[in-house]
């Protein structure tokens, strides 16, 4: 079965050309890739002051939210515990030493 035809008024019949320096094309591409859609689409969209698709996210900036999100959970932890008087001076330094490499671990990839 083929789908159904488009209505005249949403078909797309005018083509328009524009020129960019090279700068100006890798920019456009760039901010392109960064939302994951065509050039086309992203230039259509700018254009029309049409809403850009949420940025996607790339893999790295993925594993440092999540790295992010663990030493977020380890810092709640450890302030109920201190809160509630659980708590030990060992276990406290032995967390304080986790959350520091973790942090250690997250700078070096973002310097990467």
């Amino acid at each position: 079965m083929a789908r159904p035809k488009s209505e005249i008024k949403n078909l797309k019949v005018f083509q328009v050309n524009i020129r960019l320096t090279l700068d100006e094309q890798i920019f456009v591409e760039s901010h392109a890739n960064t939302y994951g859609i065509s050039v086309v689409q992203y230039v259509r969209k700018r254009s029309l002051n049409k809403q850009l698709p949420k940025q996607a996210i790339s893999p790295v900036n993925r594993e440092l939210l999540v790295e992010l999100s663990r030493i977020g959970n380890n810092i709640n932890q450890l302030t109920k515990k201190s809160n509630q008087n659980v708590l030990d001076r060992n276990g406290l330094d032995k967390e304080l030493n986790q959350l520091k490499e973790m942090l250690y671990k997250i700078k070096s990839k973002i310097l990467e």
